[in-house]
């Protein structure tokens, strides 16, 4: 089986013009959200395993993520509807963070 990859290098001139090529020929749009998720999941286990507090490591990994979108979104690697979620997902653990629980 082969595979046309003529799409990827077409008329690139920087890195940015690959990595949107790559993200719409070989991932179909999933290479922002999945390198988002992975990011997110990184640092979510190593705030847990420093801090053991799940709170702040939730809190610091949303806002983490958050700011990861909007950078992902400026290069259009991730869809609107990623960097709401994120946006989301950091109001919740702000207000989960002030709860008396």
């Amino acid at each position: 089986m082969s595979y046309n990859m003529s799409a990827i290098a077409g008329n690139t001139s920087g890195m940015l013009g690959f990595i949107k090529g790559v993200n719409t020929v070989l991932m179909f749009g999933w290479l922002g959200i999945l390198f988002l998720l992975i990011i997110t999941f990184i640092s979510f286990m190593a705030f847990m395993v420093t801090t053991n507090d799940v709170r702040k490591s939730f809190m610091a990994t949303t806002f983490i993520g958050f700011g990861l979108s909007l950078l992902l979104r400026a290069m259009s690697l991730v869809p609107d509807l990623a960097v709401f979620v994120c946006l989301v997902g950091a109001a919740v653990s702000i207000g989960w963070s002030f709860s008396g629980e």
